[in-house]
Parts: C-alpha cells; sequence; structure tokens
C-alpha cells in the first residue's frame, strides 16, 4: 500500500507517483548532491535511461548542475531514497518539461524562479539536450503543477487586534 503524502493544499509529494523520467531526474540530482557527478551508480542508470547515449546525458547533467549551483537560491533536496519530493524537486521537473515541449517562456520563468535571478542560456541548452534525449527514449515529461505557496487564512482574533 502506497503511503499518501499531500501538501497543504492537497497536492500529491510522493515520488512514488512519478513517471520513470521524472523519478530518475530527481534521483540523479540527489545523488549527484549527495555523493558526486563522477559516482559510478549515476554513470551506470545514465546508461539504463539513456541507452548509447548516456555520455551526451551525462555531459548535459553535468552541466545543469554546475550551472544550478551558481545560483542564488539553495535548493531544498530530498536525500537519495527519501519518498516525499521538495517543492524545488517539483519545479526542476517543470523545468525540464517546459524545454521538452520547448516552451522556452516557462523554461525562463521556472529557471529565474530556482536559479533567483537570471539563468545563463547556457542551463536551457544543457536541460533541452536531456529532455530531448528522454524524448527519444520514450519519456515524456508531465507538466506537474507546483505546490501553491499560500498564507493561512488570519484568525478571528488576529483581525479584532488588527482593527
Amino acid at each position: 500500500m502506497q503511503a499518501d503524502i499531500k501538501t497543504d493544499n492537497g497536492e500529491n509529494r510522493d515520488i512514488r507517483t512519478l513517471s520513470y523520467a521524472e523519478h530518475f531526474l530527481i534521483w540523479a540530482v540527489r545523488t549527484s548532491v549527495a555523493c558526486s557527478v563522477q559516482c559510478r551508480t549515476l554513470h551506470r542508470e545514465f546508461s539504463h535511461a539513456f541507452g548509447g547515449q548516456e555520455s551526451e546525458g551525462i555531459l548535459a547533467f553535468h552541466s545543469i548542475v554546475s550551472l544550478l549551483a551558481k545560483g542564488l537560491r539553495k535548493l531544498r533536496l530530498g536525500r537519495p531514497g527519501h519518498i516525499e519530493t521538495t517543492r524545488d524537486e517539483i519545479a526542476l521537473l517543470a523545468l525540464f518539461a517546459a524545454a521538452q515541449k520547448g516552451n522556452e517562456d516557462r523554461f525562463l520563468a521556472h529557471a529565474r524562479w530556482i536559479m533567483g535571478k537570471e539563468p545563463p542560456e547556457a542551463l536551457y541548452l544543457a536541460v533541452l539536450v536531456m529532455a530531448q534525449l528522454l524524448e527519444a527514449r520514450g519519456y515524456r515529461l508531465r507538466d506537474l503543477c507546483l505546490p501553491v505557496v499560500s498564507r493561512p487564512e488570519p484568525s478571528a482574533e488576529t483581525l479584532r487586534r488588527v482593527h
């Protein structure tokens, strides 16, 4: 039986509900941060995901990780094996999906939020390479909705104190 992990607004954040490609991308980012981008396990999984094109995928991935590391925001990532995804991980999936669909405006909006600054053009090109490699293997990324960050409604007591 799968756990039902949801955000405050009811959005499912259980990694087991993701497609293979979505799960792979989150796992790869988590593993590269926890271990290193040179990790043998990471390279082995890239060969499973990309077949004969794993070297193109790993080169693009190295570029993506190094470019994201230059962002102003610290990304919140789960540890490898953790079943709950973070908002930043879902944002990374949305970034890849936008690139795969050729939606540069949406990609740019996600990239600005993820990096906390204007992203370099090289980020789009690297993400596009990985997204296209995944698509060539039959892996389409979904447009996942980001959890809504909302403020709780003020209590009646708070409203009385304000007025």
